[in-house]
């Protein structure tokens, strides 16, 4: 879906699968190296998850981050 370079060389990824139930889920997969974290959110999660972001990245210009 969708890949993202974060401002300390992460990499985070974000994938539709489908769970075997059937159930849609959003796959987040943040790399930093050799490393990696993978997390399986359901819609609802993900809706919540996003909104709190949006939320806090608000008061930040677009492309900035804390100096």
């Amino acid at each position: 879906m969708e890949q993202i370079t974060a401002p300390f060389g992460q990499v985070i990824e974000l994938r539709q699968i489908f769970h075997d139930s059937g159930v849609r889920l959003l796959r987040v997969i943040i790399r930093d190296g050799v490393k990696y974290f993978t997390l399986e959110l359901d819609p609802a999660s993900a809706h919540t998850w996003g909104k709190q972001m949006v939320e806090w990245a608000r008061d930040y210009p677009k492309g900035l981050g804390d100096k």
